[in-house]
């Protein structure tokens, strides 16, 4: 080999080296919170039963902790997108042992990509939809401590016009209606105060694994 070639084969060894040690790798990103060993309680799974939930009523859904809850809780509430009035703003909040830990308000659109549709008929403000659903968090992150088993977590829900929410038929939990608390969260709540609503509200919870 000539010593030109010589010399040019090893500047581009050299210079692929160099590449591969400052070109960092390449990272999925992570969402905030996110772990494989997930604790999930509250309802499970996501069926096609909504209920016409009506305005200007805080309504509450409480479950407890089947495991340890450690680093963060989020409560999951599903909304079918169906003629949504415009404008309608949605607020959630997240209690534990009947405090206050977190709030997430929500303006609604009236447009989707994929529309929820009624199937068959509306009986007493109930209905069957076909499986189009936009799921609405409020979450504490990071938890200031570790909860025990048998924390109860509650999470409320105001909305300013009526929507359709996904209901829990098969849930031995009740959600509770209470009327005249005004949009915001109160900041103490007491579990299953008020009067017992017409159908449980479908809520998933969900905490790292302790």
């Amino acid at each position: 080999m000539r010593r030109e070639q010589l010399v040019f084969v090893i500047v581009l060894l050299v210079g692929s080296s160099l590449i591969l040690f400052v070109v960092p790798p390449q990272q999925s990103p992570v969402r905030l919170g996110f772990t494989s060993h997930r604790s999930s309680f509250g309802s499970r799974g996501i069926g096609n039963v909504g209920w016409f939930m009506p305005a200007d009523t805080l309504i509450s859904t409480s479950y407890s902790a089947n495991r340890t809850l450690v680093g963060f809780i989020e409560a999951t509430l599903n909304v079918f997108p169906y003629q949504i009035t415009p404008g309608t703003v949605l607020y959630l909040g997240l209690y534990t042992n009947g405090r206050l830990a977190a709030t997430q308000d929500y303006n609604l659109s009236s447009s989707h990509k994929t529309p929820a549709t009624i199937l068959g008929n509306v009986e007493n403000g109930v209905a069957s939809f076909s499986n189009s659903l936009l799921g609405f968090t409020v979450s504490q992150f990071p938890l200031n401590a570790t909860l025990p088993v048998g924390t109860t977590v509650t999470v409320t829900v105001w909305v300013s016009n009526p929507i359709w929410v996904e209901v829990d038929g098969t849930s031995v939990t009740h959600s509770y209606e209470s009327f005249g608390l005004g949009s915001s969260p109160p900041s103490v709540i007491v579990a299953e105060a008020g009067n017992i609503g017409p159908h449980t509200l479908s809520v998933g919870l969900e905490s790292n694994a302790g």
